[in-house]
């Protein structure tokens, strides 16, 4: 009879010397998963003794009895082994006692640093026969994914402690004093001792009033077989208590344990979580063959894993998928060429979403990005019926309408990407179909989400000018519309939005340049207010730009969607000492996050609590209404000018 942890019959052995924490239960959990019998060794006051429930032979020891550490292994015929799980450092110069073989390891040593002293206990074992594999051979899902894992990202302030921490970081690193620091604004607060990681933080976080950045990262000298830097849910708990803002861990070299709590509680805290893939070491450690190669007992050539668990870099999701929760939104996406694919990559890394397909009449390019946040490829949107609950609509616009009714016609919530549709009487169909069906009609209108609009959208007062000038490389993407319905509709919708007054008149001017439809315009919109908001959208322009300033009494507000940068200049009360108004300036303080991803997260929350959408199709409707009026004044204006020349203007015309 074996016990819960014994693999039955498999005849492969690996041993693990188990310290505290989960790390060892979930090493020994994937190692029967793997079909192998685990000898364990623990340590009396640091390991869990649930650990025995896991493994075929559990021995608890005392620190310090290295000889029966060694003894357990031979007399077991392990030949390999793993280090799994922490052990309290204070408790090396308090606790210990040592057996005549420790005694002798430790008077070789040269100092008791972290790197000698694993090293040596590695070194002891293979003179033995025993060698040591890296402790996330069994578990490579638990090692940090490269990329932002959270909402909000890391603004200019934070990314340039970030640039700077971790090179001080790295640096400190080859002196093996710690994997942890603190910092902000590129002052070092606290530096990891023996005290761990979550005291750093605490005494770091302390000295600032909130708003720090925690790096963590490998040394560069670091055998990660046996000491991989780690962080949970205790760190985002002790970043917390001291207002820390930023948490920056290593690609492939950090162990994240309960990923999923870690992430949501940090995105609860308003902590950003960058997992960082250091440029000086991107080589990834190989796994020793011989440990696929042979069986540890009897020297024979059966795989210990039948197929190495390490993925290859080239193999490896280039996105961060995180699992559906259990009250997940069936979704799909439908369209997935530029923007499309970036859609079903949010939804991806959505725990309130579950991403059951994503379709594309290029079945290549469907099955392209499938595979890229593993899902579903599919290439008639009709077979996502009775399927989903919501779908993003990410395709060319002249398909919107058809697509977005069969949805809404089958009860299926619609995230509508602009602009809406072609017609105004189209749009009004699918304004009255989702009320009928009880649907969520919401458009994608995304600079209401973007960050640096954000940050400013909270302190206008009746502003009475605004100015947008939105300029962009040529691009053969959209050209089956205008630049008023591929670009100027982002800026006529936050114009509509801010204003809040019926709109008096449109003044309008534009050029068709590189293609039969305008790609160049001007707009001057004047409101029942007495406000006005001039308006530029290129489409061939030599550079990219996207801003947009806001004048109201006593202040001016510029914002730069791009770059997600916001001032504030104010008139202050008081003149200067010749009488002349006194001016002040401020940077805002911007709370960095994807701008579709929130509009994503906004829709799922829409459909979830049946509220009205951020941008419904009312809102859409009326931009859409505007952008179409722009649209024919300047088409009018082009056919009088071809009327009188009988031909296309030219440059110089």
């Amino acid at each position: 009879m074996t016990r819960e942890g014994e693999a039955q019959g498999s005849g492969r052995r690996i041993g693990l010397i188990a310290g505290s924490g989960q790390f060892p239960l979930l090493f020994a959990h994937a190692a029967l998963q793997a079909g192998f019998e685990v000898v364990a060794v623990g340590f009396d006051g640091e390991t869990d003794p649930a650990l025995a429930k896991y493994v075929s032979e559990f021995h608890l020891l005392k620190l310090g009895q290295l000889n029966r550490l060694i003894k357990a292994f031979r007399s077991a015929g392990i030949a390999h082994a793993a280090m799994a799980g922490a052990i309290n450092k204070r408790r090396i110069y308090t606790r210990i006692r040592p057996d005549w073989r420790a005694v002798k390891l430790l008077n070789k040593l040269r100092n008791k640093k972290d790197d000698s002293l694993l090293r040596a206990l590695a070194e002891e074992l293979e003179s033995e026969g025993i060698r040591i594999e890296a402790s996330t051979l069994l578990l490579p899902s638990l090692l940090a994914p490269e990329g932002i894992l959270t909402r909000r990202k890391p603004n200019r302030r934070e990314q340039a402690d970030v640039d700077f921490g971790w090179q001080v970081a790295k640096t400190l690193g080859y002196l093996d004093i710690g994997q942890c620091l603190v910092l902000k604004d590129q002052a070092v607060l606290a530096i990891e001792g023996i005290d761990g990681t979550d005291a750093t933080i605490l005494r770091g976080g302390h000295l600032c009033r909130e708003g720090a950045v925690v790096i963590k990262a490998s040394k560069p000298t670091q055998d990660l077989r046996f000491d991989v830097p780690a962080v949970g849910f205790a760190t985002i708990a002790s970043m917390q208590r001291v207002k820390a803002h930023v948490l920056v861990v290593e690609a492939g070299k950090t162990l994240m344990f309960d990923r999923e709590k870690m992430i949501d509680a940090a995105n609860e805290a308003g902590i950003t979580i960058v997992v960082r893939r250091d440029e000086a070491s991107q080589a990834e450690q190989p796994v020793p063959e011989d440990f696929f190669a042979t069986r540890a007992n009897d020297g024979g050539t059966t795989p210990l894993v039948a197929h190495p668990p390490l993925a290859s870099p080239g193999n490896r999701p280039p996105v961060f998928i995180r699992s559906p929760g259990p009250d997940a939104l069936r979704i799909g996406v439908v369209g997935v060429g530029y923007l499309g694919r970036f859609h079903a990559q949010k939804y991806a890394r959505l725990p309130e979403a579950d991403l059951v397909a994503v379709v594309d009449v290029d079945e290549r390019q469907s099955r392209r990005v499938a595979e890229e946040v593993q899902t579903t490829a599919l290439s008639d949107y009709r077979e996502l019926f009775g399927k989903v609950d919501a779908v993003s609509i990410v395709t060319p616009t002249p398909h919107h309408y058809s697509i977005a009714r069969d949805f809404l016609e089958a009860g299926i919530h619609v995230l509508l990407e602009k602009p809406m549709t072609r017609t105004i009487e189209e749009a009004d169909h699918l304004i009255a179909l989702a009320r009928e069906k009880g649907c969520i009609l919401q458009i994608g209108h995304l600079e209401r989400f973007n960050s640096a609009f954000q940050a400013i959208y909270p302190r206008l007062d009746a502003p009475m000018f605004m100015e947008a000038h939105r300029l962009a490389l040529f691009n053969e993407r959209g050209l089956e519309v205008d630049v008023i319905l591929d670009l100027m509709i982002h800026d006529i919708d936050i114009v509509l939005h801010i204003m809040q007054s019926p709109l008096r008149s449109i003044r309008a001017a534009g050029a068709s340049v590189l293609t039969t439809l305008p790609d160049i315009a001007n707009v001057r919109m004047e409101f029942e207010s007495g406000a006005i908001a001039n308006l530029t959208a290129s489409r061939i322009s030599t550079k990219n730009l996207r801003k947009l300033r806001i004048f109201q009494g006593n202040c001016y507000f510029s914002a730069d969607y791009a770059n997600k940068r916001a001032y504030a200049v104010y008139k202050e009360e008081e003149a200067d000492d010749l009488g002349y108004p006194q001016i002040s300036t401020e940077e805002i303080e911007i709370e960095e996050r994807d701008a579709l991803e929130e509009e994503i997260i906004a829709f799922l929350k829409a459909v979830r609590t049946r509220e009205e959408p951020v941008v419904d199709g009312l809102q859409g409707r009326r931009v859409l209404s505007v952008a179409l009026d722009i649209s024919q004044q300047i088409e009018e204006q082009l056919r009088g000018r071809w009327d009188q020349t009988g031909k296309m203007p030219s440059k110089s015309s």
